[in-house]
């Protein structure tokens, strides 16, 4: 029984060789000889799946293939044994092989797959973006409904048509170009003009400011000093004609000003280099003492400073001894005390300074604390001989404490402190911004500045000094440094006038002739009955009223609404799209 069994596996076997229709067949026949219900364990023979699925088959016991019987002869020879190995060779699962048409289509489903799942995630992508679109609609659609601003509520109320809509939306957009283009009209306004400047006539309840000036001397340097440098240095000189150059140019260079550069002799240096030009002039300079004396409650002192006219004198100035020969050596940079501004009231009655002991002839700028005299001011020249008296007229302006919270371009003035601009003092003036200015316009035409000016920066950097040859290209664009005006190069200063700044006008003066020397005295006789006040105009809290009004009047809403609008596109809509 068990040898035709073997013959049928082993004919079963032979037709896989064959072709398909055998293959096809062998497997039917199969399949009705093992029904696949028949389990594996029992005594059944082994059914299709040891065909199908022989990786499987390769897995369970052995006994249940079936079993060939080896052949009883005795006679073994080497042709028997490779019949008997041929023919038990097919009783073997390992060696059945799956046909080539039974391999599934692995890659043709992985490719399908793909494609399936991209499709799937497009089309869950697509559905929620419209779903999310579906939100923001309705959020909008509540949003413009619910609205406290007038006339947004007809964008999305029921029953009206698209004409209707439109029209009201016409309407919203005028009004917003109405209310931007006037907020940028008002908002313009505060940035350039929110100051004024009024006129105050009660003269009983504030004080007048004592008018300062600068007395500069007209013989600066000492004849012995000269002599005993001229003897000490007697080798720099050829002949006695040379020294009288030297004499001469000594003189001139402590006079010198913007008005006179041309006298100053330019063919002979005397070996004296240009950095040095400052310090000589202060070694050879004339002991001009003035003495002092007001009936003011309030004592004025008399200071050595330096300007464009060299080496003069101010009383009751708060910015004079920042240019002091001392105060630049020093390389001080620190604000200094000036104590009370002098002040007088018109119930003090008529209040005279005067200056004694003037032993040469010398001119006189009039000007504010505040500020230092400048080649554009008037001066007047008084002679040694002569007692001069000056009568002054005071305009002043003031400016409200109010405006300290505008910026410069706002208030168009600046305060002391407000010296962030500039290069060669710690506080700010007017006077001392438009020296600033010429000397850096020197600068960048001739490349160096002329010695009355401080050549020390504050960022430490030391300018050149002019010599002889950069003295010579002065000479060349003097009218274009005091006027500060040129065709041929951009100036631009940039400086403001001072926020309390006084203005004095010589209303008379009389000299007479004074055997004890020069004196000046000067005064206010007629105090002012008016001055001039910067007060705030537009202030920030008016532009808030401003351009409320505007949103009211065009759009019916407050303040209250521009929350809720914040509210709605902020917390409200992350809830709405992310939480419900």
């Amino acid at each position: 029984m068990q040898h035709d069994e073997c013959k049928s596996v082993t004919a079963s076997m032979k037709s896989w060789q064959g072709s398909a229709e055998s293959r096809t067949a062998s497997t039917v026949s199969l399949k009705q000889q093992y029904p696949m219900g028949t389990p594996i364990g029992s005594d059944t023979r082994a059914g299709p799946g040891l065909l199908l699925f022989p990786g499987t088959a390769q897995r369970h016991n052995q006994n249940l293939l079936p079993k060939c019987p080896k052949p009883k002869t005795t006679t073994v020879n080497a042709n028997d044994e490779h019949e008997d190995l041929n023919r038990r060779k097919p009783c073997s699962v390992r060696s059945f092989r799956r046909p080539p048409l039974w391999q599934p289509p692995q890659t043709r489903k992985t490719e399908a797959e793909e494609l399936r799942q991209e499709a799937l995630a497009e089309h869950e992508l697509e559905t929620g973006r419209l779903a999310c679109l579906a939100k923001l609609q309705a959020f909008i659609i509540e949003f413009l409904q619910g609205s406290s601003i007038h006339g947004f509520i007809y964008l999305a109320k029921f029953g009206l048509n698209f004409v209707e809509r439109m029209l009201w939306f016409a309407f919203i957009c005028v009004a917003l170009f109405s209310i931007i283009s006037l907020s940028q009209r008002t908002w313009q306004r505060f940035q350039t003009s929110p100051m004024v400047i009024s006129m105050d006539r009660n003269k009983l309840v504030w004080n007048t400011s004592f008018p300062s000036l600068t007395v500069c001397p007209h013989k600066r340097i000492d004849d012995i000093k000269l002599e005993d440098y001229i003897l000490a240095h007697s080798e720099q000189f050829e002949d006695e004609e040379d020294k009288e150059y030297f004499r001469d140019f000594i003189v001139k260079l402590a006079s010198l000003t913007y008005d006179n550069l041309e006298t100053l002799p330019l063919n002979k240096s005397y070996g004296i280099d240009s950095n040095e030009y400052l310090d000589l002039l202060y070694e050879l300079k004339w002991s001009f003492e003035p003495e002092i004396s007001s009936g003011a409650a309030v004592k004025m002192f008399i200071y050595e400073t330096q300007t464009e006219f060299g080496t003069c004198h101010s009383v009751n100035s708060l910015v004079a001894r920042y240019n002091s020969f001392g105060y630049w050596r020093s390389g001080d940079w620190s604000i200094l005390d000036h104590g009370d501004r002098v002040t007088v009231h018109p119930l003090d009655g008529e209040i005279y300074a005067q200056i004694i002991n003037l032993s040469t002839a010398y001119d006189v700028y009039f000007h504010g604390a505040g500020d230092v005299p400048n080649i554009s001011k008037q001066r007047y020249t008084f002679p040694e001989t002569d007692y001069t008296t000056v009568e002054l007229v005071a305009l002043e302006i003031y400016t409200n404490e109010e405006a300290r919270a505008f910026n410069t371009k706002q208030r168009k003035c600046r305060y002391q402190y407000e010296a962030e601009e500039m290069q060669t003092v710690p506080i700010y003036s007017f006077g001392l911004c438009l020296s600033e200015c010429r000397m850096f316009f020197a600068l960048r035409v001739c490349g160096c500045v002329p010695h009355f000016y401080r050549n020390r920066l504050r960022n430490g950097r030391r300018l050149p000094v002019c010599g002889l040859e950069g003295i010579g290209c002065l000479v060349k664009i003097k009218r274009e440094i005091i006027s500060l005006k040129s065709d041929r190069y951009k100036i631009h200063c940039n400086c403001l006038s001072n926020c309390d700044d006084s203005n004095f006008f010589v209303q008379s003066y009389r000299s007479r002739v004074w055997f004890l020397g020069a004196n000046l005295q000067w005064g206010i006789i007629d105090y002012p009955k008016m001055q001039l006040r910067r007060d705030v105009l537009f202030s920030f809290a008016d532009v808030l009223v401003y351009i409320g009004g505007l949103v009211g009047f065009f759009l019916g809403c407050s303040a209250l609404s521009f929350t809720e609008i914040i509210y709605y596109f902020t917390a409200r809509l992350v809830r709405r799209m992310f939480c419900n």
